[in-house]
Formats: C-alpha cells, sequence, structure tokens
C-alpha cells in the first residue's frame, strides 16, 4: 500500500513522519482510541512504525535521504497491510492524510476561537449578552465553554503525564534522537495538537446546534471585540468565522 498523497510535498511528508514516530511510542498507545485509531493489532503496528523510524534516524546520522525515505514510509503501510490486513493499514492512511495532514493546516479562524471560547467563562455573561446574545443563550454557550477548558486541562495533564514517565527502550531513543542538544523538546509535543483539535471540533459543533445564524453574527462580534482589547499585533479579521463553519440551528 502506498500514500495517494504526495511525499515530496514538505507538509505530507512531515504529517507521515510525525504520525509514525508518535505510533512508535509505547506512552502514546493510550491516546490512539482518543485519535480515532481502532487497530487490533497494536504492537505489530507499533513494530512497523519503529522500523520506519529507525531508517528516519539512520538517514539523518547519514545526513543524506536522496528521497528513499518516501519508501519506508510506503513500506510502513506494507507492513501494516500484510499483518493487520488492508483495512487497518487504510484505516491508518486515512488518519495520516485526513487528520495529521489537516491539522497542520487548520486554520486561523479556529485556533483564534480556541482562545476565545476558553476565555469565554471569564468573561460577565451580561457583557457577552450585549453583543446581542439572549441571556439564556448566553448561559448555555459558558457551560460549552467550561466543558472545553475541562477538557483542554484534562488532555494537557494526560500528555504531560505520559512525558514525564520514565524513558526506557524505545521511547528512550526516539526522545534522545528528537531533542538533539535541547532537552526541553519533546516529541509529544505534536500529540496535543492531534488531540485538541478534534476536541475543538466537537465544541464548535455544539456551539453551532446552540447558536442562529443572527446569534452567531453576535458571537463574531463579541470574538472580534476581545482581539481589538487584548491582542494588540493581531487583526481582529482572525476572530471572522467563515460561512461553512457558522450555525447550524
Amino acid at each position: 500500500m502506498h500514500p495517494t498523497r504526495d511525499l515530496a510535498q514538505p507538509d505530507v511528508f512531515y504529517a507521515y513522519t510525525t504520525a509514525i514516530r508518535l505510533l512508535s511510542l509505547d506512552r502514546v498507545t493510550p491516546f490512539w482510541p482518543d485519535l480515532g485509531l481502532r487497530i487490533d493489532g497494536v504492537e505489530a503496528t507499533k513494530t512497523a512504525a519503529r522500523r520506519c523510524v529507525r531508517a528516519e534516524i539512520e538517514l539523518e546520522a547519514l545526513g543524506d535521504d536522496d528521497g528513499t525515505m518516501a519508501a519506508h514510509i510506503a513500506a510502513f503501510l506494507t507492513d501494516v497491510e500484510r499483518s493487520q490486513g488492508t483495512a487497518a493499514a487504510a484505516q491508518l492512511r486515512a488518519w495520516i492524510e485526513e487528520q495529521v495532514f489537516f491539522l497542520g493546516l487548520e486554520p486561523e479562524w479556529q485556533m483564534m476561537w480556541h482562545v476565545l471560547v476558553a476565555w469565554l467563562p471569564h468573561r460577565k455573561e451580561h457583557r457577552v449578552a450585549s453583543f446581542g446574545l439572549p441571556l439564556g443563550k448566553v448561559t448555555k454557550l459558558f457551560e460549552i465553554a467550561r466543558a472545553w477548558v475541562e477538557t483542554v486541562d484534562a488532555l494537557d495533564r494526560r500528555v504531560a503525564e505520559a512525558d514525564a514517565l520514565p524513558l526506557e527502550g524505545w521511547d528512550a531513543e526516539v526522545y534522545a534522537t528528537y531533542r538533539g542538544d535541547d532537552p526541553d523538546l519533546s516529541p509529544l509535543a505534536a500529540l496535543s495538537q492531534r488531540l485538541t483539535v478534534p476536541a475543538f471540533e466537537r465544541t464548535w459543533g455544539a456551539i453551532r446546534r446552540l447558536l442562529g445564524p443572527a446569534e452567531m453574527d453576535a458571537l463574531e462580534r463579541w470574538g472580534q471585540a476581545e482581539v481589538l482589547a487584548h491582542m494588540e499585533r493581531i487583526s481582529h479579521h482572525s476572530a471572522r468565522i467563515p460561512p461553512e463553519s457558522r450555525s447550524l440551528s
């Protein structure tokens, strides 16, 4: 099995190498369900991932890739297909190409609203309502926002706990290679984004179902006002919500 996207594109190549590195780590295995992965042969998949990461480490040590890493990525998918079946390999390929890849391209408005939704519980309900939102809807909006904050905090704690586990065996080797001369670097930094983006999509879905079109306009006005008031170097247009991501109600 081969990737369907062009590995010559840096963003695609980065998505594959990042995802395979995460899959290879023992401390990431408990997060597989959170990432949407339903693979029965976990250890076989990790073994295939480790072969691929090992090749990447060796190529980096030589300072000479000459395009062969793409072959190792394809070999990873083929190994999974042979040991777990076509469905499992296709699931991994889809996860990397449809989720990991696109999460690396998360739009500016969505990244901004990660922050703005987290700010909501720290604002006065009547102040948010003054932008044109019914107070009853604001109360429900604050409930959604508090749940988002709790979700992010819980995910951050889990990733931090995983990052702090003793470094042994394969994980120790990957961490050492990844960190180089900077002990503060962690391969799990990529895991946090892969967990929070799907969680935010669920949160935003709840907001879209709650608010009507005019109310979504009001929420956007509040968000733009927050950016103007608290983010001097960022344009308030970054809080503009695109038409395809507005109200569902």
